[in-house]
C-alpha cells in the first residue's frame, strides 16, 4: 500500500483519497474530530438534529473532496418535516460549515414516531440538492434528488445511481465519543469505463463487487475511532487488493462569511429598505452558520453604495 509523509502525520480532520487500480475502484475516507464537534455544539442543537447535521457534513466533505478547483460544494435538504432545512458545505481547500433549521414541536412528534426511515421521519417530503459553485469560472452546477431512502447516505447514493450512472457506495457514522462529536465516512466509486482500458469487463465487474463486499464490512466504530488512522483502516479493508494513497486534505471549522460580504449584500437594498431594516440607525446581521454578528449604520451602507 503506497503511503506518503503527509499521510503519516495527520490523523484527524482530513480527507484521504485512495485508489484500487487493479479493481477499477477509487474512493475517499473522511475523519472529523474537533472541527465537527465545534460546528455542532455552536448552536446547541437537540441531539437528533446535531447527529443528522453531522451526517450532512461528513457527506458534503466526502463528496466535495473530489473538487479539483477552487469552489464550494454544498449539500442541502429542504422538506416539510421537523428538520425543514439542513445545509453543509465544503469550501476548498478544506473549510467546513453547517446549519440546520428545525421545529421543536414537530421534532418531538418525530421522535415519538415509529417510522423506520429517518429521512421520512425527520425530513418529511422534499429534496436534497448538491451544488458546486466554481470560484474559477463563476459557474454553478446543481443536481437534485427526492428525499427517498432510509438515511441521508441513501439519498446521495440514489443521486449517483439516477443522475450520474456511476456506481457508488457510501458509509457514514456520527457519534459522541467521551462527550465530543466525531464523524467518519467511506466512499467507494466504480471508475468510469474510459478509465478501465486495461481491465476486461468481467475483471472490472468482479473488482467492483469484491470492493463493495469488503467496504460493507466497515463498522461505525471504525469510521469514528479517534486512534484508528485512515491508512490503517484502508489496510484492514482492502489490503488483499492493494490500495494506493494520495495526499490528504486537511479540514477545519471555518465559515465563509465576512464583513465585506455582508456589506456587499446590504448595498443591494434600496435606501427605503435599509431604513426599514435599521434599529436606531444600525443594521444588525447574524450569520446563521457561525453566529458571528455584524453591525453597520445606515450611513455606512449608503456611503458604500455611492463609493
Amino acid at each position: 500500500m503506497g503511503e506518503n509523509s503527509e499521510t503519516t502525520t495527520i490523523t484527524d480532520n482530513l480527507i484521504q483519497p485512495f485508489q484500487m487500480a487493479e479493481a477499477g475502484v477509487r474512493g475517499r475516507i473522511v475523519r472529523l474530530g474537533d472541527a465537527l464537534d465545534t460546528i455542532l455544539k455552536r448552536h446547541d442543537y437537540p441531539e437528533r438534529v446535531a447527529h443528522l447535521l453531522g451526517e450532512g457534513l461528513v457527506l458534503a466533505t466526502i463528496l466535495g473532496g473530489a473538487l479539483k478547483f477552487d469552489g464550494i460544494f454544498t449539500v442541502q435538504t429542504k422538506g416539510d418535516g421537523a428538520i425543514g432545512m439542513l445545509a453543509a458545505d465544503l469550501t476548498t481547500p478544506g473549510n467546513l460549515r453547517g446549519y440546520a433549521a428545525y421545529n421543536e414541536e414537530m421534532l418531538a412528534q418525530a421522535e415519538a414516531s415509529t417510522e423506520a426511515s429517518l429521512v421520512k421521519r425527520f425530513f418529511g417530503t422534499g429534496y436534497a440538492a448538491f451544488t458546486i459553485d466554481s470560484a474559477d469560472t463563476g459557474q454553478r452546477y446543481q443536481g437534485i434528488v427526492d428525499l427517498e431512502g432510509g438515511s441521508l447516505q441513501d439519498c446521495m447514493e440514489n443521486y449517483f445511481t439516477r443522475s450520474e450512472q456511476l456506481e457508488t457506495k457510501l458509509f457514514v457514522s456520527v457519534e459522541k465519543v467521551d462527550g465530543n462529536w466525531r464523524g467518519g465516512g467511506l466512499m467507494i466509486q466504480r471508475l468510469p469505463e474510459e478509465s478501465l482500458a486495461e481491465l476486461k469487463q468481467d475483471q472490472a465487474e468482479e473488482g467492483w463487487r469484491n470492493a463493495e463486499a469488503l467496504a460493507s464490512t466497515v463498522t461505525p466504530e471504525e469510521l469514528t475511532h479517534p486512534h484508528l488512522r485512515a491508512p490503517e483502516l484502508l489496510y484492514r479493508l482492502f489490503h488483499e487488493d492493494g490500495v494506493w494513497l494520495y495526499d490528504v486534505s486537511e479540514l477545519q471549522d471555518k465559515c465563509s462569511c465576512s464583513a465585506e460580504r455582508v456589506m456587499s449584500t446590504l448595498t443591494s437594498f434600496s435606501d427605503d429598505n435599509l431604513e426599514e431594516m435599521a434599529d436606531e440607525g444600525a443594521i444588525g446581521v447574524d450569520c446563521q452558520f457561525c453566529s458571528t454578528h455584524y453591525s453597520f449604520t445606515v450611513d455606512d451602507v449608503k456611503a458604500a453604495k455611492s463609493a
